[in-house]
């Protein structure tokens, strides 16, 4: 979604600019927000939605402490028995 936010902005500055609608120091704003309104959500999101249960635990002495084990649920699988021949 980003992505076409970033094209769409960036070509709709480029044909404002080719065609006189918007100035060279116009166009330098529009480029620089439409590059900002992708980089500073994505600044947001990171520092806000960090997933801390990846990242190692560090004790208070600077040492790692034990990794919390995280459980996957039990699933039991039956295997089919194989044919041979």
């Amino acid at each position: 979604m980003m992505s076409t936010g970033l094209t769409f902005g960036t070509i709709s500055a480029l044909f404002g600019l080719s065609h006189g609608i918007v100035t060279p120091q116009q166009y330098s704003y529009l480029v620089a927000v439409v590059i900002g309104s992708a980089v500073v959500p994505t600044m947001i999101a990171n520092a806000a939605f960090l997933p801390r249960h990846l990242l190692p635990n560090v004790a208070a002495d600077g040492q790692h402490a034990p990794a919390r084990a995280v459980s996957a649920p039990a699933v039991a699988l039956e295997a089919e028995p194989m044919e041979e021949g």
